[in-house]
């Protein structure tokens, strides 16, 4: 027994040393930057499962907004090779599934499986700033057909901005007022299908590619915000996440 399990501790040490390296389809521009400036912050594939599968137990400090909307209702599962989020019916907003990555300019990567026409978005916060409606900075949202990345700092989170909206402002001045805080790139994904995702932050623009092919790019002042405390998941429908990987880049 002895030799199973630190066997299996080996194995899983080296799952995590292979899981360091760049995706297979990670843009070559981006696998430089990876390999000349990058320092790894943050790991995760998720292949380990819940001591009680009743509960969310997802393990190396995630967290989830589970108790305060959804009545405590299981949203996030470990599945032993990914991690499932699930939007509870009841629950009173997306599911967030979050935890600490610090860095300013960085690369994020990661494989995702949309279940369903909702999709999921990787959202980057800083608590802390207090300029932005719940720290909300930035995000790349993806669905079957379309791909939005989206500065929210100096756009729809923009206390200024989040002002007008509880004064009465019409949403056509909002979208009017935001409208270069978002960019749209199509693509044509299916769901039930494995796909991986390279973000990339540097400085005011942010840059999106699936399976190594570029899906969108937005500039915008609000992305250059100096700490991107946290990286959460959000998930209105099903989605699966495996294979995290967050790099900050050396300026």
């Amino acid at each position: 027994m002895k030799i199973c399990l630190t066997l299996t501790a080996l194995i899983f040490g080296l799952t995590g040393i292979i899981s360091a390296e760049p995706a297979g389809s990670t843009p070559a521009e981006v696998a430089e930057l990876i390999k000349s400036k990058g320092k790894l912050v943050f790991e995760d594939d998720f292949n380990r499962e819940e001591s009680d599968d009743s509960k969310e137990e997802l393990g190396k400090g995630w967290v989830t907004n589970s108790k305060k909307r959804a009545a405590g209702t299981k949203q996030a599962d470990l599945k032993g090779e990914s991690i499932l989020i699930t939007m509870a019916k009841h629950a009173d907003h997306g599911v967030s599934v979050r935890h600490d990555a610090p860095y300013d300019d960085g690369v994020i990567q990661a494989r995702f499986k949309m279940h369903d026409a909702k999709g999921i978005s990787f959202n980057f916060n800083d608590p802390k700033c207090k300029a932005s409606h719940a720290g909300h900075i930035c995000a790349v949202g993806v669905k079957p057909g379309q791909v939005m990345l989206r500065d929210g700092k100096t756009g729809i989170f923009d206390m200024k901005i989040q002002a007008k909206k509880k004064s009465g402002t019409s949403k056509k001045e909002i979208n009017a007022l935001t409208k270069d805080k978002f960019a749209y790139g199509k693509v044509k994904l299916e769901t039930g299908k494995w796909y991986d995702i390279t973000i990339l932050i540097r400085g005011d623009v942010m840059s999106a590619w699936i399976d190594g092919k570029k899906v969108g790019e937005l500039k915008s002042p609000g992305l250059d915000h100096e700490v991107k405390q946290n990286i959460a998941f959000a998930v209105s429908g099903t989605a699966e996440v495996d294979q995290l990987r967050i790099w900050s880049l050396e300026k």
